[in-house]
């Protein structure tokens, strides 16, 4: 019986000694040995796991501790590697293999579960850390304009505001889905992106699918699907606190502090950014009016999260924004009458949006993955519009309260290593309280309407064994309903006199889309893949075109509330070729043709506007357009640290069908491009990493576009250069020098705005 009672100590001593055995190292790149933070080491028999911190150190307690054990090592853009510790060995350095091709690059946009990216036969275009860090980018879109086919306009910097279209979708923003952190950022009232409300600095990793991605993600992903991702805290605590300053007397203070103790991580961002600005105007249209247009804007933004392990954790971040870009006028000290009312300071376009999201992934011991997001956004925009005629002074303010909230599911299922399965159902509802405030009249005009959209979808993923071949197949349906529609005009006077006979209600109604694709791939990894399917995009109407009605260009619009999807239907191969394991090209050729395509219409009826007879027109689905295209990426990595970037698209459309109600008002266009779509666009960047002086340096060309629907007014082709150099003066204290437009070329890129020239910004970062 003694006997008994020594040995229960003695395996209880024993059981926690094993429970106590830890295993740490260190975590590095085997070319440059610098350490890798964020590795991902976790225990192939076990779940357990844990991630490197900051100077690519871990810790790991491993509860079942036997004789050996294996550990599987991961880091984005590094190959995987394995290794098998035995009992003595506790600590240990580990070296990972860079992946030249990047095919251990880890994406989630495409499938909505984690990938490799030559895995999925589809065209997917990845901007990783590295990248990231190199490029120059005053804004977020800016990251973007490296890649083929998709085309950035942004006609002056940072004063204004930015389009990003994809593969011929011209200046329609709605047409291409863009999301931060899996999650939409793309407005229901407009189908807009506010790219200022998103920090560049704050980005770790882009992912760009190209064509269609109705099938999975729904509506808005007509053109493609743009994934921005932010960086996951690694270490206890680390932070940047940087200040530039530039050109137009333009300052960027931010900080940003994060950590993660254990399983918990934390972060908050700070950021302020003005600028005094420049008369965009074109010089022969500049009066005494004219002034420079100003930027100044806030952000803050906080996060937090908890790993239960490393495949389970959830999050929730939060992020408020505040912005006013002037428009360049400003009607004061004139002595017109009414001017009590004009903006002192000039007119401008204001926004004020608050967003908050929270997500769970999980990933099971069958190999099973589930991803989870509830997200929330609310926009206040403010536009002051202000007008002279007569002598006399008017001002109205367009206010527009836009609510976007969504709940977004997937769940992956393996049947088998060569089978898997994705699933999911997703709810989104917007909102649009708009109204256009009289200030020098007594005039209120209001616009209401609502949507709720249901998607569900289903896509397959086949792969035959070991042979190269591989299938992707999906299916999507998806139904709105719009309601609560109104359009009412309150203490008229003659001002809106042409808008009061239609006030009232909206009828309510519906539509549904079905979005299927089916896509093939050849892949031999060590020398080349190729891909061909067949994908539908759809775009729901926007609130702005189905519960609107007041001014546009040369005219006035009415609201239609059955208003329809448009379509776009895409075919396309494309492929990548690995030319030693330094060279890979990345062609791609597609041709698409769109139906239902939304345009204005006369619809034959006018009326008399600012003393000019004008017709009334309406968003319709009037036709159909063809669009193919060809692109060509190629990537050359020529040593360790230096890299060579080149892209080029070529893109035509052509409008085959348009309706025309009223031809004393409409041309038919059949046989017209579709307006700022530039046929041909060209990049190439040198980026060089290097002990003395880090070094980015891109060359741009964006052909010719037209500027409207009859092609009669062209935007002319143009290039510039940006330039990128920045050093480590000591440990975390780094000086960097952005300068845009290094050439100094004259230019407009939409909308009649003349491009800013050179921008010089030197900016001083310390990181901890």
């Amino acid at each position: 019986m003694h006997r008994f009672l020594l040995v229960i100590p003695l395996l209880i001593l024993g059981h926690l000694t094993t429970a106590q055995q830890t295993i740490s190292g260190h975590i590095a790149d085997a070319e440059t040995k610098e350490p890798l933070a964020g590795a991902v080491i976790q225990v192939k028999e076990t779940n357990k796991g844990t991630t490197s911190d900051a100077e690519g150190n871990f810790s790991l307690e491993v509860t079942e501790f036997e004789e050996k054990i294996t550990l599987v090592i991961s880091f984005v853009g590094y190959q995987n590697r394995e290794i098998t510790l035995g009992t003595s060995e506790v600590a240990r350095r580990i070296l990972l293999e860079p992946d030249i091709r990047q095919l251990g690059t880890v994406v989630v946009t495409a499938t909505r579960s984690r990938r490799e990216v030559y895995d999925i036969p589809l065209r997917i275009n990845v901007i990783e850390k590295e990248k990231v860090e190199a490029i120059p980018a005053l804004s977020a879109d800016d990251y973007l304009r490296a890649l083929p086919g998709i085309s950035v306009s942004r006609g002056t910097s940072i004063l204004g505001s930015a389009t990003v279209s994809m593969r011929g979708m011209g200046n329609e923003a709605g047409r291409t889905l863009v999301m931060l952190d899996g999650v939409p950022v793309n407005k229901t009232d407009g189908g807009s992106v506010n790219w200022n409300a998103i920090n560049p600095e704050d980005i770790e990793q882009v992912e760009v699918m190209k064509g269609p991605g109705s099938s999975i993600h729904g509506g808005n992903a007509m053109g493609g699907v743009i994934n921005l991702i932010s960086p996951t805290p690694t270490a206890k605590l680390q932070g940047i606190a940087g200040q530039s300053y530039g050109t137009f007397e333009t300052a960027n203070s931010q900080v940003m502090v994060s950590g993660r103790q254990n399983d918990f991580f934390w972060g908050v961002n700070g950021r302020y950014r003005m600028s005094d600005g420049y008369i965009t105007t074109p010089a022969d249209e500049i009066d005494e009016f004219s002034i420079p247009s100003f930027l100044d804007e806030y952000q803050l933004s906080g996060r937090g999260g908890y790993f239960f392990n490393p495949n389970h954790m959830v999050e929730f971040s939060t992020a408020y924004y505040t912005g006013q870009r002037g428009t360049g006028a400003n009607f004061t000290g004139f002595g017109f009458e009414n001017e009590e009312f004009a903006a002192q300071e000039g007119a401008y376009n204001e926004y004020s949006s608050f967003n908050g999201r929270f997500s769970y992934r999980g990933s099971f011991e069958n190999g099973s993955q589930l991803n989870i997001s509830m997200y929330g956004q609310r926009e206040n925009y403010q536009r002051i519009r202000e007008n002279v005629r007569n002598d006399v002074f008017s001002r109205y303010d367009v206010e527009s309260i836009r609510d976007d909230l969504g709940f977004l599911s997937s769940y992956t299922l393996n049947l088998g290593t060569s089978h898997t399965l994705t699933t999911g159902i997703d709810l989104r509802h917007g909102a649009v309280d708009g109204a256009d405030i009289y200030l020098t009249t007594t005039d209120q005009v209001y616009n209401l309407g609502k949507m709720n959209q249901l998607g569900i979808y289903l896509q397959d993923e086949i792969s035959f064994g070991n042979t190269p071949w591989s299938i992707l197949a999906g299916l999507r349906f998806d139904h709105a309903n719009f309601y609560d529609g109104a359009f009412l005009v309150e203490d008229p006077t003659d001002e809106t006199s042409f808008l009061q006979e239609f006030t009232g209600d909206l009828e309510d109604a519906s539509f549904s889309a079905l979005s299927p694709r089916l896509s093939v791939q050849y892949h031999l990894p060590e020398n080349f893949r190729i891909y061909a399917g067949f994908s539908r995009g759809f775009r729901a109407p926007v609130l702005d075109d189905m519960c609107r009605t007041g001014r546009i260009s040369g005219g006035m619009k009415l609201a239609n509330p059955n208003l329809q999807p448009e379509y776009l239907d895409n075919f396309e191969i494309g492929g990548d070729v690995f030319i030693g394991e330094k060279l890979t090209l990345s062609p791609a050729i597609f041709y698409a043709q769109g139906t239902d395509y939304h345009s204005y219409i006369a619809t034959g009826d006018s009326l008399m506007l600012n003393n000019r007879m004008r017709p009334i027109r309406i968003k319709d689905n009037i036709g159909r357009v063809n669009i193919s295209g060809t692109e060509l990426g190629a990537n050359y990595r020529i040593s360790s640290g230096l890299n060579w970037i080149v892209s080029y698209s070529y893109t035509d459309t052509e409008i085959k069908e348009f309706r025309v109600f009223d031809p004393n008002e409409d041309e038919n266009l059949e046989g017209k491009e579709l307006v700022y779509q530039p046929r041909n666009q060209f990049h190439t960047s040198v980026s060089w990493r290097n002990p003395f002086v880090n070094f980015f340096v891109s060359f741009n060309h964006k052909g010719s576009q037209w500027l409207n629907d009859v092609n009669t007014q062209e935007i002319e082709a143009f290039n510039y250069i940006d330039l990128h150099v920045w050093r480590e003066l000591f440990r975390g204290l780094s000086v960097a020098i952005k300068v845009h437009n290094l050439l100094d070329q004259d230019f407009v890129d939409s909308r009649n705005m003349i491009a800013p020239g050179r921008m010089i910004n030197t900016e001083l970062k310390f990181s901890f």
